[in-house]
């Protein structure tokens, strides 16, 4: 870890424990004004979007930024809900879908949703792709990965899960999101496949998280989804960064935080 970088997380630190200074137990003041009841084992996962990882922290600040008027959240890959939970908190009027394929993380979802008495969030368990069926899955932490599953180990960290398309879900219970949220560890082009219609006709601001080299592990194209912002008239910008060409998205090959916004 670089000097640099230990000074911005010292800096972080810093403020976050002065928010925190009063704080009770199991509630973690995330930015000002925006306070959360969580599970205990949620409070390092939801730590790293307050100070652990900068890049993280500037995710969730350009979340909330971006975020501000709209009313539809979709939540792919929510896993423990700090998205969610930040979205509907303090404003009963928006709606959540939190989709999350991980038993072990749902019923931490679960317990945050509930703890914080947000009955707008509408928690789904399953993984959303680009066709109906089931999906071979394994556990990385509380994580459900598609992704080499194949020579994942032991049949313990290894699930089968409900496979659902974003399309069909949300016409399902004619939810219409505004904004979308995709974190799925390389099954985000089969996401992206499986929700064409949500995004031609809700247009909505996409924040993806991309992982090249997984979606390789898929036997998937980015170039795919290359193909399906162009035609739906994306722009693109990585988080709290400047613009870039969409095409530019097929030459990253580390993963990306980016912010996906219709033209």
């Amino acid at each position: 870890m670089s000097a640099e970088r230990d000074k911005e997380i010292a800096a972080l630190r810093k403020n976050y424990d002065l928010r925190n200074s009063h704080a009770r137990e199991n509630e973690l003041v995330v930015r000002d004004g925006l306070s959360l009841r969580v599970h205990p084992g949620s409070r390092e996962a939801f730590e790293y979007f307050c100070f652990l990882a900068p890049e993280m922290v500037v995710e969730l600040n350009s979340f909330i930024e971006h975020t501000q008027n709209k009313r539809r959240l979709l939540d792919i890959g929510a896993l423990h809900g700090i998205f969610s939970l930040v979205f509907a908190a303090n404003h009963p009027e928006k709606k959540v879908m939190a989709v999350d394929a991980s038993p072990v993380a749902f019923a931490r979802l679960l317990y945050n949703i509930h703890c914080n008495s947000l009955s707008q969030i509408t928690p789904v368990e399953c993984a959303l792709s680009d066709s109906a069926g089931t999906l071979r899955m394994h556990y990385e932490w509380e994580h459900a990965v598609a992704a080499n599953t194949e020579t994942a180990g032991s049949a313990a960290h290894l699930l089968s899960v409900v496979r659902r398309t974003g399309d069909e879900l949300c016409a399902s219970l004619s939810f219409e999101p505004d904004v979308v949220k995709i974190d799925v560890e390389g099954h985000e082009v089969k996401v992206i496949k499986g929700l064409t219609k949500v995004i031609e006709r809700h247009r909505p601001v996409i924040f993806l998280e991309l992982h090249p080299t997984r979606i390789a592990e898929e036997r998937d194209d980015v170039n795919d989804l290359v193909r399906l912002l162009l035609a739906g008239g994306y722009k693109a910008s990585l988080m709290g960064g400047d613009p870039f060409p969409i095409q530019e998205i097929s030459r990253f090959a580390t993963d990306q935080r980016m912010l996906l916004s219709p033209t």
